[in-house]
C-alpha cells in the first residue's frame, strides 16, 4: 500500500513542483550537456528537491519536452500564433544555445515536415486498385493503352504538382524558422546588453567615494 501511495503522489504534478525541477535542470544544464556524466545522477539529486522519484522526474520532463516540441511546431507554421504554454520560454533557455536550437531540437522539427512530405508522395505514388486493375488488364472489355498512358499522366502530373507543393511548404517552414532564429538572437542581444548595463551599474555603486 506505501508503494502505491507513493506512485499515486509521484504521477501528481503542481506548477510549483515543475518549476522547481526546471529550475534545477538549467542549473545543471552544463553537466545534462556533458556526455561524460551520467543523467541518472543528475535526476537524483535533482528529484531529492522535488521530492519525487528520479525516474518520475525524468519521465514528467520527457513529456513537457514533448509538449515543447509540438507547440514550437506550431510556433514555426504560424510566426503569429501566441505560445501560453507556461514553460515555454524555460524549453527555449535550455534548447536556445547562441541564438540557434540544438541540433535535436532541429532534427524533431524537421521529422514533422518529413512526415508530412512521405504521407504526400505516399497517397500519390500508390495507385488504386482501379487504376493498377486498368493497367493490368482487368477490366471487361479490356484495357486500351491509351487509357494506361491517361492514367500515367495523371499521376505524373499530381507527383509534379505534389513535389512543387512541399518545395514551397518547406521553404515557408525554412523561412518561419530563420525569422524565429533571429527574434532569439535579437532577444538574447538585448539581455546581455541589459546584463551589461546592470554590471556597469554594480561597478559605479561600489566604487569609493572621493572624501570632502
Amino acid at each position: 500500500m506505501d508503494g502505491e501511495a507513493a506512485d499515486d503522489a509521484d504521477d501528481h504534478w503542481d506548477n510549483s513542483s515543475i518549476k522547481i525541477m526546471l529550475n534545477l535542470y538549467l542549473q545543471n544544464i552544463e553537466k545534462f550537456r556533458n556526455p561524460k556524466i551520467r543523467k541518472k545522477n543528475l535526476w537524483v539529486d535533482i528529484s531529492t528537491a522535488v521530492g519525487k522519484g528520479p525516474d518520475c522526474c525524468n519521465k514528467k520532463f520527457r513529456n513537457l519536452k514533448q509538449t515543447y516540441i509540438r507547440l514550437l511546431k506550431k510556433k514555426i507554421r504560424d510566426c503569429t500564433a501566441t505560445v501560453k504554454w507556461p514553460y515555454f520560454n524555460i524549453f527555449e533557455e535550455i534548447y536556445v544555445v547562441d541564438g540557434e536550437y540544438q541540433p535535436e531540437i532541429q532534427q524533431k522539427v524537421q521529422e514533422g515536415s518529413n512526415e508530412s512530405i512521405a504521407k504526400a508522395l505516399l497517397s500519390i505514388s500508390t495507385p488504386s486498385k482501379f487504376e493498377d486493375g486498368h493497367e493490368n488488364g482487368e477490366t471487361s472489355g479490356g484495357q486500351s493503352e491509351e487509357v494506361r498512358k491517361r492514367l500515367t499522366r495523371k499521376r505524373n502530373a499530381e507527383l509534379r504538382k505534389a513535389t512543387l507543393e512541399i518545395r514551397d511548404r518547406q521553404r515557408v517552414v525554412e523561412e518561419k524558422l530563420d525569422r524565429l532564429i533571429n527574434i532569439v538572437e535579437e532577444s538574447n542581444s538585448i539581455q546581455r546588453e541589459r546584463n551589461k548595463l546592470f554590471q556597469e551599474f554594480l561597478e559605479k555603486l561600489n566604487q569609493p567615494r572621493d572624501e570632502c
